[in-house]
């Protein structure tokens, strides 16, 4: 399983067991944690910008290959990663609103003048992001749902005993 792990999380095409998803979300979730720490500690540097960008583009890569690869076991295209991405965009766009988002443009649109009166717009940005950090708690967990409902899906679904369309069966 270890040995091949370098496939399962770098190469889309094939099929993966369980047991092996199990492993690469495992190396993802430390390598999403470090590279959040690691760009912490670096700053708002242009070399941590960088290194950052790129170590989201490989996360959200290998992330896609491991998936492709366990819905390919099962049977299933990489449709279901894409709805978990798009039904998690709107998730997000859903708590943001519900957080103090909508509050904030109803302010705005109501009163336009808002927007060229500097005191006046600093004070509803305070408030937007005073609403948003006090219900960023909740909405954390509310993100995450269509992420860990796919995680569990491909963890306990059982693969597919034959040769599908995807290749043969993962050793």
């Amino acid at each position: 399983m270890f040995s091949t792990l370098h496939k399962d999380l770098t190469r889309p095409p094939g099929r993966s067991t369980r047991a092996a998803f199990c492993a690469g979300l495992a190396v993802i979730v430390v390598s999403v944690w470090l590279q959040s720490v690691i760009i912490r500690l670096i700053g708002g540097t242009i070399a941590g910008y960088l290194g950052g960008f790129f170590w989201l583009v490989l996360n959200i890569y290998m992330i896609y290959s491991l998936y492709a690869r366990r819905l390919h076991d099962i049977g299933l295209s990489v449709g279901p990663w894409f709805a978990a991405v798009f039904i998690t965009l709107l998730v997000i766009a859903f708590t943001m609103a519900a957080g103090g988002g909508a509050d904030y443009f109803a302010a705005m649109n109501a009163d336009l003048t808002i927007a060229t009166d500097p005191e006046r717009n600093q004070a509803l940005i305070e408030k937007y992001q005073a609403d948003l950090a006090e219900n960023l708690y909740w909405a954390r967990w509310v993100n995450l749902l269509p992420a860990v409902l796919l995680s569990l899906y491909c963890a306990l679904k059982p693969g597919q005993k034959s040769v599908n369309t995807y290749g043969n069966i993962p050793t």
